[in-house]
């Protein structure tokens, strides 16, 4: 049985009192109690702790939740958010316990979508695929930008979280490309930020098209792992849906190939995107469940999504991408293009998961545990961050699972390892792994995302003290209580009393 960190929260109420108020609020049928019903929330795929929740709560509306928020507010109960759980960062656990609240459920439409101005208003649960199915149906013309997760991961939840997508050459994260937020707050005021904010109860449906430029208060909320409000819509841009589209497979066989080639790609805007994989990912990718690199095997490959308004717009981007590889082999790389296409058909189709998102690679979850570091980095580390993770991933007798982006343009590039373990005898081997690469990767300048508790520990030795000043200043503000999702960036129930 999994416990939980010691907090005060029922030393002033009861749980039965606790118990008895969530089912005013929200019905008998939408609270547990039940260890059977918390148990699956106590958890998640990664190394991170397991806790337990002492309730579990799933919302209808925004009325219901700004009485939650002042309940709990009055006797400092925690309140987690959670959607579909699936994220790899332990960010859900509840480490002090207190209230899950699963919006994943009943909180979970797809309010408005403005054609004009591409943006899609949203609850939080929604997923990647129903979003992907909803614009298909309704908006084929329009895109929004997918991660390579699967199709029941949250939209909401990678948005806020900066998470990265299928458009992130172009656009960088999805944090960049929110437009909008309603948010609970801890004495329970609902709070718009950006355009939305005319309205004194209800915005207009199509009045979430900007967050400037009044004073862009979004940052409040975002990569704040859920510690400083309950957001309850937000506003993310969609994309126009090219017509013509024409993937290409990027191989490497020099271990370091790989990063002036992202750098020269990222800087002329030819691309969506571009996910970069070490060779045993790849092949995981079609189906080989244990991959091994052999000698005379690429060292990287590369998905490189391209589209374009028809075949003579296309033909010059390929054009350019081919010229920048030709260079750069000139120059002494080995790189080689492929239609993706048809190299797709090698493998009955199977290795489209990687191109056709959102998608879920099965060989990644075929082991009880996954985690990673995931990072935004200096391009001008890859080659560094490359040769030394690899070093460390052969020390521990791991599999070198890297992947790479470009975002932005080039402005700057995504590195995260990745780690397959079993989870219940391997634990403490994949920590030691994760926590080196870590310490090798943040002295080279990478800035974790989606961080659990035990990276942002790490983080808290080397940041600017006036940055951690300003940081729980702002959490003691927005939260005297700390009721929102406590434990987060190393916070717990005291940290925020003087």
């Amino acid at each position: 049985m999994t416990i939980s960190k010691k907090s005060n929260a029922f030393e002033k109420i009861g749980k039965a009192e606790v118990l008895s108020r969530l089912i005013d609020i929200f019905g008998s049928t939408n609270v547990s109690n039940k260890q059977v019903d918390l148990y699956p929330y106590s958890y998640d795929m990664t190394e991170n702790e397991p806790h337990m929740p002492d309730f579990v709560v799933i919302p209808e509306n925004k009325e219901q939740l700004v009485e939650l928020v002042i309940f709990c507010n009055q006797y400092a109960i925690p309140i987690v958010p959670y959607t579909s759980g699936n994220n790899v960062g332990g960010l859900t656990i509840p480490d002090y316990g207190g209230i899950i609240v699963d919006f994943g459920k009943k909180m979970n439409k797809i309010i408005h979508v403005n054609d004009n101005m591409m943006y899609a208003l949203i609850e939080p649960g929604v997923t990647f695929g129903q979003l992907q199915k909803y614009l298909e149906e309704n908006y084929p013309h329009l895109r929004y930008s997918y991660p390579n997760a699967p199709p029941y991961a949250g939209v909401m939840g990678n948005a806020l979280l900066s998470g990265m997508t299928n458009l992130g050459a172009k656009i960088g994260s999805m944090a960049d490309s929110v437009n909008g937020l309603e948010v609970i707050i801890a004495d329970g005021d609902i709070v718009r930020i950006g355009s939305c904010f005319y309205g004194k109860e209800e915005a207009d449906l199509n009045s979430w098209w900007s967050r400037y430029p009044m004073p862009d208060l979004l940052g409040l909320f975002v990569n704040w792992q859920g510690m400083t409000g309950l957001v309850t819509k937000c506003a993310v841009q969609l994309w126009p849906k090219e017509p013509v589209e024409k993937p290409q497979l990027a191989i490497f066989f020099g271990l370091t190939d790989l990063a002036p080639f992202l750098r020269e790609v990222g800087k002329i805007d030819i691309i969506n995107d571009i996910a970069a994989f070490s060779v045993e990912v790849a092949k995981m990718e079609v189906g080989i469940p244990e991959p091994v690199k052999y000698p005379e095997e690429p060292y990287y490959t590369a998905v490189i999504p391209i589209s374009a308004k028809n075949e003579e717009h296309l033909n010059v981007k390929l054009n350019l991408l081919n010229e920048i590889v030709e260079k750069l082999n000139h120059q002494g790389t080995n790189i080689h293009l492929i239609d993706y296409n048809e190299f797709s058909k090698l493998y009955d189709l199977k290795a489209r998961n990687i191109y056709d998102l959102p998608s879920q690679i099965l060989s990644l979850h075929e082991y009880s545990g996954l985690t990673w570091f995931g990072a935004y980095a200096p391009t001008d580390k890859f080659e560094e961050l490359i040769e030394k993770t690899d070093k460390i991933y052969k020390k521990h007798g791991f599999p070198p699972f890297n992947y790479l982006k470009i975002m932005k343009g080039g402005h700057y590039g995504i590195f995260r390892p990745i780690f397959r373990f079993k989870r219940f005898t391997e634990r403490e081997r994949v920590l030691k792994l994760a926590e080196e690469i870590a310490d090798t990767c943040i002295a080279l300048g990478c800035i974790p995302y989606k961080t659990p508790s035990w990276l942002t520990a790490k983080l808290r030795e080397k940041i600017n003290p006036g940055w951690i000043r300003l940081f729980e200043k702002v959490k003691r503000c927005l939260d005297p209580n700390n009721i929102f999702n406590p434990g987060r960036w190393n916070t717990s129930p005291s940290s925020n009393k003087n």
